[in-house]
């Protein structure tokens, strides 16, 4: 009996893991609950087009030149409205909880490239929400040390400045226009 409860509490959490929940509003064509968003970050380049897979290539090699500790880089794709429509290719970065799910595009003759930054419930978290244990879970990982939250800036700054720099390395000799400050700043807080 012991070993039949083991098996389906393992069960569900592969399931709830390998599965985008988002049992709170999501995002427009996305499956992230807005309430995990922490930032967000887009630009328009008119004029511009390029492969997504070009880009994604450009921006992998810059990440895996910083090895940064406990990341994960992977694709994943998002639905552009329901469940019936058709999926984007988006290139995600993880640390932890925190994701960052950057997405370039073609649009037109143009080019778009955003980054939706936000927290994962985590596998635990998933499978025990709206319990004792899950509240506890929730409790516990709303707070973080000094450190903590250190590293997961430093994640986010490293990422966002590795965006900038594959820009910059796919528009070289373009006759591109260069990012403004303004236009490379990011805000945080969610939507």
């Amino acid at each position: 009996m012991t070993l039949v409860l083991i098996l389906l509490i393992v069960g569900a959490i592969i399931f709830f893991t390998l599965r985008n929940t988002g049992a709170a509003p999501s995002l427009i064509g996305g499956n992230i609950p807005v309430s995990n968003v922490i930032s967000h970050w887009s630009h328009f380049f008119h004029s511009f087009n390029m492969s997504s897979v070009d880009f994604y290539g450009k921006l992998e090699e810059i990440l895996k030149s910083h090895n940064m500790p406990n990341s994960t880089i992977s694709r994943t794709t998002h639905k552009e409205a329901g469940m019936l429509s058709a999926s984007r290719e988006y290139l995600r970065i993880k640390h932890g909880d925190i994701v960052f799910d950057i997405c370039a595009a073609p649009f037109g003759t143009d080019f778009f490239i955003s980054w939706w930054l936000y927290e994962s419930a985590g596998a635990m978290r998933t499978v025990f929400k709206n319990t004792r244990f899950g509240n506890y879970l929730q409790a516990r990982a709303a707070n973080r040390t000094f450190y903590q939250v250190d590293e997961e800036d430093m994640f986010r700054s490293c990422v966002h400045e590795c965006i900038l720099e594959s820009i910059e390395k796919v528009s070289e000799g373009k006759g591109f226009r260069a990012l403004t400050t303004e236009e490379k700043a990011f805000k945080m807080g969610g939507l």
